[in-house]
């Protein structure tokens, strides 16, 4: 059973007001009670004398569980009943004797003793109640903490293992990852290789099928090269007699000869292979060559014009690379004006300011542009040519890369490309390509005297040019010494005691001019070579830079002219090869 009451802090009831009737009621209850027992066993007990025994429990009671108030007003009634029934004289207050009220204090004195250890009791009692109840709580939090302390730890140690696991499965994904990315640089270089092998070829093939479209009007202009000849030497022959005419018909068959070698050189820059390198260009020259030789191969249903003022500044360019682009362009135009129609080639100089429509970076440029009279283009293809590989042609008539091309190269030139058109008006082709720098003149080439006294070997498998070309540098002078092939000229180059330069023809039977230089060199390192081809790329295939490259074919004073440009210096016999 729990007391009704509890004291608070300063030792009054601390129990709620219903409580505090509660404990007074007990208190009451137990006192009537003991009263109750007293006169009942009034039988037993003396009347007098030992009057409080049967209130000793009740005070106690209420005192321990009524509480403090209700076992003192219990005690105060316990005192008033001893004093008023059972200490003599009965029923009356009054005290006959000292030891009547010594008792009666004693027993106060008891009463109230056994209430406050009571209370002490019941509050030592409370305040244990209460520490174990805190205790209680305290080892409940502590188990809760403790629990919840053991499910964060295993959260900790799952996510700590999901952690290790999702660096597990992230290190496989980075080395997969890294796999992956070397496969797929591994399959962009072969795609890239693949690509830049595919546009090169396809590159070559433009070139051929540029030269292919050629070969008519270049038939056509060697016939007329070989008629001229033919006839001048026929003319010649039959009128020995006549100084004149002679003269007259060997610079007909020379004009013929140079168109023939224009021709030639043209033929083999549009089949050329390999690296192209940029030089100045005499663009009036090069664009009155190209309307000769397309005036032929276009068809005379098409005008072809150029507009190119004289004293232009040369461009820097690939002069190969820019014919191919430039007879591309025609042949597109030609193809847009099957019915014929008019193809202007225009060159002008231009300064190009920052800010240019055509995204030009500041600098001086030469203009050229190949316009037609031709359908012309809508937006929407106009807005694909520049694509490798579009093309509006029938299947087999193009490889679609020709204007790819052309911007590629004016790009890499350092200039750029526009195309203007419209459904009906034609279309314009603009390349801006850079002017070349400034430079001086050059010297003007030594005296055809400047040969006298001179021993040269000249070397060539072909009798005719042999003979012809030793004639012409014997008139400068020379003394001429001729071999047949580059075994042939070994011992010349071993007994005679003085040879000042060799000339050879490259492409011969057995060891070539380049061979043959390189022996002669092994015996006479300094020894001047001079060596005829007809394409400069078989040097290049050679690896021959180490002496002068001509390319045929050539007149008697140009290779007269080269030959006394050459640091000649006496030379005593060489040792034998």
């Amino acid at each position: 059973m729990q007391p009704f009451s509890a004291p608070n802090e300063a030792g009054t009831p601390g129990q709620p007001r219903a409580g505090w009737w509660r404990g007074l009621g007990f208190g009451l209850l137990a006192f009537g009670l003991a009263l109750g027992a007293r006169f009942a066993l009034a039988g037993v007990l003396p009347p007098t004398g030992f009057p409080f025994l049967t209130f000793f429990p009740a005070v106690i009671l209420t005192a321990l569980f009524g509480g403090l108030a209700a076992g003192l007003l219990v005690s105060a009634l316990s005192i008033l009943a001893a004093l008023y029934f059972f200490i003599p004289p009965a029923y009356s207050f009054a005290v006959k004797g000292s030891a009547d009220i010594i008792a009666l204090a004693f027993f106060a004195a008891v009463l109230l003793v056994d209430c406050i250890v009571i209370r002490v009791m019941t509050g030592s009692l409370a305040r244990v109640r209460a520490e174990r109840s805190r205790n209680a709580a305290l080892a409940e939090s502590q188990r809760r903490m403790a629990t919840e302390l053991a499910r964060r730890l295993e959260e900790l140690r799952t996510a700590l293992a999901a952690g290790e696991n999702a660096r597990g499965r992230l290190a496989a994904s980075e080395a997969r990852l890294q796999a992956l990315n070397h496969e797929l640089q591994a399959r962009v270089e072969a795609e890239v290789a693949a690509r830049e092998a595919a546009q090169m070829r396809a590159a070559h093939a433009e070139r051929l099928q540029a030269l292919g479209q050629l070969a008519g009007g270049i038939a056509h202009d060697f016939n007329n090269v070989l008629q001229a000849v033919a006839a001048s030497s026929g003319l010649i022959e039959r009128r020995a007699e006549d100084p004149a005419m002679v003269r007259r018909l060997a610079r007909l068959a020379a004009e013929a000869t140079a168109r023939g070698a224009a021709v030639t050189q043209r033929l083999l820059s549009f089949a050329r292979r390999g690296a192209l390198r940029a030089a100045p260009v005499d663009v009036p020259a090069l664009l009155e060559g190209l309307r000769d030789i397309l005036a032929h191969t276009l068809g005379r249903s098409l005008s072809i014009r150029v507009e190119a003022p004289p004293g232009l500044p040369p461009l820097l360019a690939d002069k190969a690379q820019l014919e191919t682009v430039l007879v591309n362009l025609a042949t597109n135009a030609r193809d847009a004006m099957p019915e014929g129609g008019t193809l202007t080639f225009t060159a002008a100089a231009e300064r190009a300011s920052p800010g240019h429509p055509a995204g030009l970076a500041p600098g001086a440029y030469l203009r050229l542009q190949v316009q037609d009279s031709g359908s012309g283009m809508t937006p929407e293809v106009l807005a694909r040519i520049a694509e490798p590989f579009f093309t509006t042609k029938g299947i087999g008539r193009g490889t679609g890369l020709g204007l790819a091309m052309a911007r590629g190269f004016a790009e890499q030139s350092g200039g750029t490309l526009l195309v203007e058109s419209e459904a009906g008006e034609g279309t314009c082709v603009t390349l801006w390509l850079p002017q070349a720098a400034a430079s001086a003149s050059p010297p003007p080439p030594a005296p055809p005297t400047a040969l006298r006294g001179l021993t040269l070997l000249l070397v060539d498998d072909e009798r005719p040019v042999r003979e012809a070309v030793a004639s012409a540098l014997r008139d400068f002078g020379c003394r001429v010494l001729t071999a047949e092939s580059g075994e042939a000229a070994l011992p010349l180059l071993r007994d005679e005691a003085r040879i000042d330069v060799l000339v050879t023809d490259l492409a011969m039977p057995g060891m070539n001019g380049v061979a043959l230089i390189r022996a002669a060199r092994q015996a006479h390192p300094d020894l001047p070579a001079l060596l005829l081809t007809g394409f400069a790329g078989e040097v290049e295939a050679q690896g021959g830079r180490e002496f002068v490259v001509l390319r045929k074919p050539l007149t008697g004073s140009d290779l007269a002219a080269v030959i006394a440009a050459l640091p000649l210096e006496a030379r005593q016999a060489a040792p034998a090869l």
